[in-house]
Protein backbone atom coordinates (compact mmCIF):
# COMPACT_ATOMS: atom_id res chain seq x y z
CA UNK A 1 0.00 0.00 0.00
CA UNK A 2 0.91 3.91 -0.57
CA UNK A 3 1.19 5.34 2.70
CA UNK A 4 0.38 9.00 2.86
CA UNK A 5 3.20 10.96 1.45
CA UNK A 6 5.26 13.53 3.61
CA UNK A 7 6.26 16.84 2.30
CA UNK A 8 8.83 16.12 -0.67
CA UNK A 9 11.75 17.82 -2.43
CA UNK A 10 13.95 17.29 -4.61
CA UNK A 11 13.39 14.89 -7.86
CA UNK A 12 10.31 13.25 -6.17
CA UNK A 13 8.75 16.66 -5.60
CA UNK A 14 5.57 15.77 -7.84
CA UNK A 15 5.20 12.31 -5.81
CA UNK A 16 3.28 14.77 -2.87
CA UNK A 17 0.14 14.93 -5.70
CA UNK A 18 -1.67 12.49 -4.35
CA UNK A 19 -4.00 9.82 -6.00
CA UNK A 20 -7.21 8.67 -4.67
CA UNK A 21 -7.78 4.78 -3.89
CA UNK A 22 -8.94 4.07 -7.30
CA UNK A 23 -5.41 5.52 -8.43
CA UNK A 24 -7.24 7.80 -10.85
CA UNK A 25 -4.49 10.43 -12.56
CA UNK A 26 -4.70 13.97 -11.12
CA UNK A 27 -6.30 16.59 -13.56
CA UNK A 28 -4.03 17.22 -15.79
CA UNK A 29 -1.21 14.74 -15.06
CA UNK A 30 -0.61 12.56 -18.16
CA UNK A 31 -0.76 8.45 -18.30
CA UNK A 32 2.44 7.13 -17.24
CA UNK A 33 3.46 4.61 -20.31
CA UNK A 34 4.87 1.85 -17.57
CA UNK A 35 6.32 -0.72 -20.23
CA UNK A 36 8.49 2.39 -21.96
CA UNK A 37 9.52 3.03 -17.79
CA UNK A 38 10.20 -0.98 -17.81
CA UNK A 39 12.20 -1.02 -20.68
CA UNK A 40 14.45 1.97 -19.87
CA UNK A 41 14.94 0.34 -16.49
CA UNK A 42 16.99 -2.32 -18.31
CA UNK A 43 18.75 0.59 -20.42
CA UNK A 44 22.44 0.42 -19.97
CA UNK A 45 22.75 4.26 -19.85
CA UNK A 46 22.65 4.43 -16.20
CA UNK A 47 21.34 8.48 -16.59
CA UNK A 48 18.52 6.32 -19.03
CA UNK A 49 17.96 4.56 -15.76
CA UNK A 50 18.12 7.19 -13.11
CA UNK A 51 15.74 9.00 -15.24
CA UNK A 52 13.39 6.43 -15.47
CA UNK A 53 13.33 5.50 -11.45
CA UNK A 54 12.47 9.89 -10.83
CA UNK A 55 9.36 9.09 -13.58
CA UNK A 56 8.21 5.98 -11.64
CA UNK A 57 8.46 8.15 -8.36
CA UNK A 58 6.87 11.48 -9.64
CA UNK A 59 3.87 8.93 -10.74
CA UNK A 60 2.75 8.71 -7.04
CA UNK A 61 0.86 5.27 -8.48
CA UNK A 62 1.40 1.70 -6.85
CA UNK A 63 2.80 0.69 -10.37
CA UNK A 64 5.40 3.14 -9.97
CA UNK A 65 6.47 1.94 -6.86
CA UNK A 66 6.98 -1.75 -7.81
CA UNK A 67 9.03 -0.62 -10.58
CA UNK A 68 10.86 1.17 -7.93
CA UNK A 69 11.47 -2.07 -6.21
CA UNK A 70 12.67 -3.85 -9.15
CA UNK A 71 15.14 -0.94 -9.57
CA UNK A 72 16.50 -2.42 -6.19
CA UNK A 73 18.62 -5.13 -7.94
CA UNK A 74 20.39 -2.59 -10.51
CA UNK A 75 23.95 -2.85 -10.47
CA UNK A 76 24.43 0.74 -10.12
CA UNK A 77 24.83 2.38 -6.66
CA UNK A 78 23.26 5.57 -8.01
CA UNK A 79 19.90 4.39 -9.56
CA UNK A 80 19.75 1.72 -5.84
CA UNK A 81 19.83 4.41 -3.97
CA UNK A 82 17.49 6.84 -6.07
CA UNK A 83 14.63 4.25 -5.93
CA UNK A 84 15.11 3.49 -2.24
CA UNK A 85 14.63 7.21 -1.77
CA UNK A 86 11.70 6.93 -4.18
CA UNK A 87 10.22 4.52 -2.50
CA UNK A 88 10.81 6.29 1.05
CA UNK A 89 8.91 9.49 -0.46
CA UNK A 90 6.04 7.34 -1.86
CA UNK A 91 6.00 5.94 1.63
CA UNK A 92 5.07 2.17 0.14
CA UNK A 93 5.07 -0.23 2.97
CA UNK A 94 5.46 -3.24 1.52
CA UNK A 95 9.05 -1.56 0.27
CA UNK A 96 10.42 -1.74 3.68
CA UNK A 97 11.05 -5.65 3.37
CA UNK A 98 13.10 -5.23 0.52
CA UNK A 99 14.88 -1.81 1.29
CA UNK A 100 15.93 -3.60 4.78
CA UNK A 101 17.61 -5.92 3.18
CA UNK A 102 19.79 -2.91 2.05
CA UNK A 103 20.64 -2.81 5.27
CA UNK A 104 23.46 -5.97 4.78
CA UNK A 105 24.35 -4.71 1.73
CA UNK A 106 28.53 -4.52 1.69
CA UNK A 107 28.03 -0.92 -0.15
CA UNK A 108 27.99 1.97 1.75
CA UNK A 109 25.71 4.25 0.10
CA UNK A 110 23.12 1.39 -0.36
CA UNK A 111 23.04 1.16 3.59
CA UNK A 112 22.85 4.88 4.05
CA UNK A 113 19.74 5.15 1.44
CA UNK A 114 18.06 2.49 3.48
CA UNK A 115 18.54 3.60 6.93
CA UNK A 116 17.01 7.18 5.19
CA UNK A 117 14.43 5.40 3.11
CA UNK A 118 13.41 3.75 5.95
CA UNK A 119 13.18 6.48 8.47
CA UNK A 120 10.57 8.08 5.81
CA UNK A 121 8.25 5.10 5.37
CA UNK A 122 8.01 3.96 8.85
CA UNK A 123 6.04 1.17 10.93
CA UNK A 124 6.61 -0.95 12.72
CA UNK A 125 8.71 -3.51 10.44
CA UNK A 126 11.00 -0.22 9.84
CA UNK A 127 11.69 0.38 13.33
CA UNK A 128 12.46 -2.90 14.25
CA UNK A 129 15.31 -3.54 10.78
CA UNK A 130 16.46 0.49 12.23
CA UNK A 131 16.97 -0.60 15.19
CA UNK A 132 18.57 -4.08 14.57
CA UNK A 133 20.92 -2.03 12.74
CA UNK A 134 22.03 0.03 15.75
CA UNK A 135 24.63 -2.85 16.23
CA UNK A 136 26.32 -2.50 13.04
CA UNK A 137 30.10 -2.95 12.95
CA UNK A 138 30.28 0.39 11.63
CA UNK A 139 30.13 3.90 13.34
CA UNK A 140 28.67 5.07 9.87
CA UNK A 141 25.80 2.70 9.40
CA UNK A 142 25.18 3.20 13.31
CA UNK A 143 24.91 6.87 12.75
CA UNK A 144 22.50 6.33 10.05
CA UNK A 145 20.33 4.19 11.75
CA UNK A 146 19.95 6.45 14.76
CA UNK A 147 19.22 9.65 12.68
CA UNK A 148 16.49 7.73 11.35
CA UNK A 149 14.97 6.27 14.14
CA UNK A 150 14.64 10.06 15.23
CA UNK A 151 12.71 10.92 12.10
CA UNK A 152 10.32 8.09 12.72
CA UNK A 153 9.31 10.24 15.92
CA UNK A 154 8.12 6.62 17.69
CA UNK A 155 8.14 6.70 21.01
CA UNK A 156 8.96 3.24 20.95
CA UNK A 157 12.46 4.33 19.81
CA UNK A 158 12.96 5.66 22.99
CA UNK A 159 14.98 3.07 24.85
CA UNK A 160 17.54 1.92 21.74
CA UNK A 161 18.36 5.87 21.30
CA UNK A 162 18.59 5.98 24.76
CA UNK A 163 21.54 3.44 24.73
CA UNK A 164 23.33 4.77 21.86
CA UNK A 165 23.98 7.64 23.59
CA UNK A 166 26.74 5.54 25.48
CA UNK A 167 28.54 5.10 21.90
CA UNK A 168 32.16 4.32 21.77
CA UNK A 169 31.84 7.26 18.68
CA UNK A 170 31.29 11.04 19.84
CA UNK A 171 29.05 11.51 16.15
CA UNK A 172 27.05 8.37 17.36
CA UNK A 173 26.69 10.05 20.76
CA UNK A 174 25.82 12.88 18.99
CA UNK A 175 23.37 12.30 16.43
CA UNK A 176 21.16 9.98 19.21
CA UNK A 177 21.29 13.32 21.52
CA UNK A 178 19.56 15.27 18.60
CA UNK A 179 17.33 12.50 17.77
CA UNK A 180 15.70 12.17 21.01
CA UNK A 181 14.48 15.21 20.50
CA UNK A 182 13.19 14.51 17.69
CA UNK A 183 11.52 12.15 19.15
CA UNK A 184 9.32 14.66 21.38
CA UNK A 185 9.18 12.78 24.58
CA UNK A 186 10.22 14.33 27.63
CA UNK A 187 11.05 10.72 28.84
CA UNK A 188 14.40 11.51 27.23
CA UNK A 189 15.24 14.55 29.51
CA UNK A 190 17.04 12.40 32.09
CA UNK A 191 19.76 11.17 29.57
CA UNK A 192 20.16 14.12 27.65
CA UNK A 193 20.76 15.59 30.64
CA UNK A 194 23.37 13.57 32.07
CA UNK A 195 24.69 13.81 28.23
CA UNK A 196 25.55 17.51 28.45
CA UNK A 197 28.79 16.33 30.70
CA UNK A 198 29.47 13.96 27.19
CA UNK A 199 33.31 14.85 27.05
CA UNK A 200 32.81 15.62 22.99
CA UNK A 201 31.56 18.98 22.68
CA UNK A 202 28.91 17.66 19.73
CA UNK A 203 27.31 15.29 22.07
CA UNK A 204 26.85 18.19 24.38
CA UNK A 205 25.77 20.50 21.57
CA UNK A 206 23.07 17.66 20.42
CA UNK A 207 21.76 17.39 24.06
CA UNK A 208 21.27 21.08 24.83
CA UNK A 209 19.48 21.71 21.13
CA UNK A 210 16.92 18.15 22.11
CA UNK A 211 16.74 19.75 25.84
CA UNK A 212 15.41 23.25 24.22
CA UNK A 213 12.98 21.42 22.22
CA UNK A 214 11.09 18.68 24.19
CA UNK A 215 9.98 22.03 26.98
CA UNK A 216 10.85 20.44 30.50
CA UNK A 217 11.83 23.33 32.96
CA UNK A 218 13.49 20.67 34.77
CA UNK A 219 16.35 20.95 32.64
CA UNK A 220 17.09 24.74 33.24
CA UNK A 221 19.29 23.99 36.32
CA UNK A 222 21.25 21.47 34.99
CA UNK A 223 21.85 23.62 31.69
CA UNK A 224 22.75 26.88 33.90
CA UNK A 225 25.21 24.57 35.20
CA UNK A 226 26.79 23.71 32.36
CA UNK A 227 27.10 27.19 31.26
CA UNK A 228 29.21 27.93 34.45
CA UNK A 229 32.23 25.88 33.66
CA UNK A 230 31.60 25.13 29.76
CA UNK A 231 34.77 26.31 27.16
CA UNK A 232 33.08 25.72 24.18
CA UNK A 233 31.69 28.49 21.99
CA UNK A 234 29.07 25.95 19.97
CA UNK A 235 28.00 24.76 23.27
CA UNK A 236 27.54 27.61 25.20
CA UNK A 237 25.52 28.97 22.55
CA UNK A 238 23.27 25.95 21.90
CA UNK A 239 22.92 26.13 25.55
CA UNK A 240 21.49 29.93 25.52
CA UNK A 241 19.40 29.33 23.03
CA UNK A 242 17.72 25.99 25.31
CA UNK A 243 17.26 28.04 27.85
CA UNK A 244 15.90 30.91 26.45
CA UNK A 245 13.28 28.40 25.18
CA UNK A 246 12.66 26.42 28.13
CA UNK A 247 12.43 29.75 30.46
CA UNK A 248 9.40 30.53 27.90
CA UNK A 249 7.90 27.15 27.97
CA UNK A 250 4.55 26.96 29.71
CA UNK A 251 4.63 25.35 32.73
CA UNK A 252 3.89 22.15 33.19
CA UNK A 253 0.22 21.07 34.26
CA UNK A 254 -0.04 19.52 37.82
Amino acid sequence: MLSKPRALGGPFLAAAIWLGAGGAPALGQEQVDWAKLAAQLKDRDVAVRRAAVAAAGRSGELAGADLLIAALEDPDQAVRSDAMLGLGELGFVKAVGPIARSLRSPQTRDRRSAAVALGMIGGDQAREALVAALGAASPEDRESAVAALGNLRDARALDPLVKMLGDSHHFVRASAAVALGRLGDKKAVDALVSALADPDAPVRTGAALSLGELGDKKAIAPLEKLLLGEKNENVRQQANLALEQLRQAPAAKP
